[in-house]
């Protein structure tokens, strides 16, 4: 029973100082100019993981959406690993002050041993002012 338990605390010892390493981060953008992109996360100096992504579309959206692109890679040209729409249709409004659509933390958890960069798009989805945070590790 002592060497289980000796194992166990050995590799905890091993895991922790990995842990204490990585440092969790935000990034915030807003786009709000028809047929544009901005950098939700420019691109990163280090290896990291997107761990979620989080937008708030205005009460009076007018239908607008937005495109979440995630690039990983090395130099250039950086490789699309992931491109979606989010369109607030159906998301949860505010049921007081503004009546915003919340999307809520949209989780990806995906990560490279590259350099991470993510964009937002509004092109031919509406234009209305949207805001959106990343949380990400390095």
């Amino acid at each position: 029973m002592r060497i289980k338990h000796f194992i166990l605390a050995g590799a905890l010892c091993l895991l922790v100082p990995s842990l204490a390493g990585a440092a969790v981060e935000y990034s915030y953008a807003q786009i709000s100019t028809a047929n544009s992109t901005v950098d939700l996360i420019p691109t990163t100096s280090v290896a990291a993981t997107l761990n979620a992504v989080k937008c708030i579309f205005p009460s009076n959206d007018g239908g607008a959406a937005v495109k979440i692109t995630v690039y990983f890679g090395v130099g250039q040209p950086f490789q699309q690993v992931s491109s979606f729409t989010v369109d607030p249709t159906y998301f949860e409004r505010e049921s007081n002050g503004a009546g915003q659509y919340l999307s809520g933390w949209i989780p990806f958890g995906i990560g490279d041993s590259d350099t991470l960069h993510v964009t937002l798009n509004n092109t031919g989805l509406g234009t209305a002012t949207i805001n959106c945070w990343a949380s990400w590790l390095q």
